[in-house]
C-alpha cells in the first residue's frame, strides 16, 4: 500500500509483546483453549484511520477540439470535477488558448466547494470571489499550433475526496481562453469510471457582476489524475488475555480496502530503545473487501510496552505507523488505575484489576462526598476491567473515583473540563 500518506495510527491500550502469530481470520483453537479468563482491557483510542495508496494516473479527455471560439488575457474559464468512488488528485492538463507557437503564458486556479457553473454575468459563483480560494499561478508553453493546444503541464494540488464536487476556474495572463461551445445549454459532460468533468462557462472579468459571460464554452484539452484509495483502518483493538501459561494480548483489526498490501510486520521497542521484530500478518494484496486480522503476543510480564505496525508493499515500500505506549495491569494485585484521559470532556476510560473474585465496586463523588454515578457494583472474576465514564450529565470540576473489592479500598482524583 504506497503512498500511504496518513500512516497508521493504531491506537492499543493494554498490550504487549507477541511471540506467537496468528493468520488472518481467527484465533487458533490451541490459544483459544489456553485462555483461563478472558475479562479484559479491551480499549480503543483511535478506531478510524486513513492510509492511501495510488491506484493509478489517468487521463480524462474533454472536448477533443478544434477550439471554435476564444477570449482575451485575463478571461477565465470555469468547469466542475466531481470524484467517483475513489479521492482523487489532479496533476496535469492541457488546455486550448490563443498564445502563438511554443509561446509561454501563466494560468492561475481558483477552487471552490461545490458548483463553479452558472449566470448570467451578474449572477452564479463566478460572479463573486466569495468562495473561492487561488492555488497559485503555474506556466505553460503553447503546443506547436499557434491558437491550438498547450503542452502538458503542472497543475496546483487539487485533491477531491470521493463523491465531491470541486469547482474550478483558470483565469490566464499572456495569451486568452479558447474553448468549443454553441453558446447555448446543456453543459458539456466527459467522464470515466473515476472522474466527471461537467464543463462550462466564460467570463471576461471573472469574479465580478462585469464584463461578458459565455456558456456553454467547453474546456478542450484533457485533465491528469492519480485515483487514490483510501486504505480505512475501521478499528484496531487490543484485549489483555489471561492464559494458562501467564499473561496474552489479541491485537485485532480491521481494513476497509487495501493495495498492493504484502502484509503487516509487528515491532515493539525493546529496553535500549531498539524497535524489534516480534512477528507478521499477511495482508489480502489489492481488495476494496473489509478483511479481518489477528495476533496474539504471549507470555508477558506486568508493565509498559511500545508497539508500531510496519505495513509493506509486494516492491519492498513500507510505512511505519505512529509508536504507542500501553500497559500491562498486574493479575495477581489489586490496582487502581489513573483515568485516561485526565483532564476529559465528557467521557474518561478508568481501568484496574483485582487479583481475586468478589463483590466489587467503582463510585465517583464530587468534593463534597457525594455520590455522584456509579461505574460498577457487581460480583467480578480476578483480572482486569476496562470501564469507560461519561459525565456529559455532570458540572466541570475535581471528582474522585474509588475502587471497593474486598478488603482493599482505592481513590483515585480526576478533573472534568467542560
Amino acid at each position: 500500500m504506497k503512498h500511504f500518506s496518513t500512516i497508521l495510527l493504531f491506537t492499543l491500550l493494554g498490550f504487549c509483546t507477541m511471540s506467537s502469530i496468528l493468520a488472518q481470520g481467527s484465533i487458533d483453537e490451541d490459544s483459544r483453549n489456553s485462555i483461563s479468563d478472558v475479562s479484559s482491557l479491551d480499549v480503543e483510542r483511535s478506531a478510524t484511520v486513513n492510509f492511501t495508496d495510488q491506484l493509478g494516473t489517468y487521463i480524462l479527455n474533454a472536448n477533443p477540439g478544434p477550439a471554435n471560439n476564444g477570449g482575451l488575457t485575463g478571461w477565465g474559464i470555469f468547469f466542475n470535477l466531481i470524484a467517483g468512488p475513489y479521492q482523487i488528485e489532479i496533476t496535469n492538463m492541457t488546455t486550448a488558448n490563443t498564445a502563438l507557437a511554443n509561446a509561454g503564458f501563466t494560468v492561475e486556479f481558483f477552487t471552490r466547494s461545490g458548483n463553479a457553473l452558472g449566470g448570467p454575468v451578474g449572477s452564479g459563483p463566478g460572479s463573486s470571489p466569495s468562495g473561492w480560494t487561488s492555488l497559485g499561478s503555474v506556466p505553460v508553453t503553447q503546443g506547436v499550433t499557434s491558437n491550438g493546444i498547450s503542452l502538458v503541464f503542472a497543475t496546483p494540488s487539487m485533491t477531491i475526496n470521493a463523491g465531491d464536487t470541486t469547482g474550478v476556474a483558470i483565469v490566464f495572463t499572456g495569451a486568452g481562453p479558447r474553448y468549443f461551445g454553441t453558446g447555448a445549454p446543456p453543459y458539456s459532460v466527459y467522464s470515466d469510471t473515476n472522474l466527471t468533468l461537467i464543463t462550462g462557462d466564460a467570463r471576461s472579468i471573472p469574479f465580478t457582476t462585469g464584463g461578458t459571460f459565455f456558456t456553454s464554452r467547453a474546456l478542450v484539452g484533457e485533465i491528469h489524475y492519480n485515483a487514490i484509495v483510501p486504505v480505512e483502518l475501521i478499528s484496531f483493538t487490543a484485549s489483555v488475555l489471561h492464559m494458562s501459561n501467564g499473561n496474552a494480548i489479541e491485537l485485532r483489526w480491521v481494513t476497509a480496502t487495501e493495495l498492493n498490501n504484502l502484509g503487516f510486520q509487528v515491532e515493539r521497542k525493546s529496553l535500549n530503545n531498539e524497535w524489534d521484530y516480534i512477528g507478521f500478518v499477511n495482508g489480502y494484496g489489492t481488495t476494496t473487501e473489509t478483511q479481518f486480522y489477528n495476533f496474539i503476543d504471549g507470555d508477558l510480564n506486568p508493565g509498559l510496552y511500545s508497539y508500531r505496525l510496519k505495513q509493506i508493499d509486494f516492491d519492498g515500500s513500507f510505512e511505519h505507523s505512529d509508536p504507542v505506549e500501553v500497559t500491562i495491569l498486574p493479575a495477581n494485585d489489586y490496582v487502581l488505575m489513573q483515568n485516561y484521559p485526565n483532564p476529559f470532556n465528557p467521557s474518561t476510560k478508568i481501568s484496574f484489576s483485582i487479583s481475586q473474585s468478589g463483590m466489587t465496586s467503582v463510585k465517583i463523588y464530587d468534593v463534597l462526598g457525594n455520590e455522584a454515578a456509579t461505574i460498577v457494583d457487581k460480583e467480578l472474576t480476578a483480572g482486569s476491567y476496562d470501564f469507560e465514564f461519561n459525565a456529559s450529565g455532570l458540572t466541570s470540576g475535581v471528582y474522585y473515583y474509588k475502587l471497593i473489592s474486598g478488603s482493599f479500598v482505592q481513590t483515585r482524583k480526576m478533573l472534568l473540563l467542560k
